[in-house]
This record gives C-alpha cells, sequence and structure tokens, in this order.
C-alpha cells in the first residue's frame, strides 16, 4: 500500500506585511487630513469675542411663531 505524507504549507508572511503597510497609509492619509482641515483659516470680524468657528458671520435662521 503506498504511503501518503501530508505536509502542512508554512504561512506566508507577505499578506501581513502588505496589511500593515497598507493599514499605516491609511492612517497616514487620515491625520494629514484632520490636520490640513484643522490648519484652515478662520475669518473673524468680531474681534477677541467672536467664537472660534467658521461659521460665525452667519446670521441665526429665521423662525415663525403661530
Amino acid at each position: 500500500m503506498a504511503e501518503i505524507k501530508i505536509e502542512r504549507r508554512r504561512a506566508s508572511l507577505l499578506p501581513w506585511i502588505l496589511g500593515l503597510v497598507l493599514l499605516a497609509l491609511v492612517i497616514l492619509a487620515a491625520a494629514t487630513a484632520a490636520r490640513r482641515h484643522a490648519a484652515a483659516p478662520v475669518h473673524r470680524t468680531g474681534g477677541a469675542a467672536a467664537a472660534d468657528t467658521q461659521w460665525d458671520n452667519i446670521p441665526p435662521k429665521l423662525r415663525q411663531y403661530a
């Protein structure tokens, strides 16, 4: 009778390395986008008393009470 040898193949590390590199690139891109968004210029005309938002010059929405 013939003998059958089953050898377990060792898993490659290449998919793990590529996955970690891809994850690092995604995190780097998100951090760069967040830093650019936080560094956007804020236009204020109210002096020091104005709030630190980009929407200071927008008047409040009008509400109608019946």
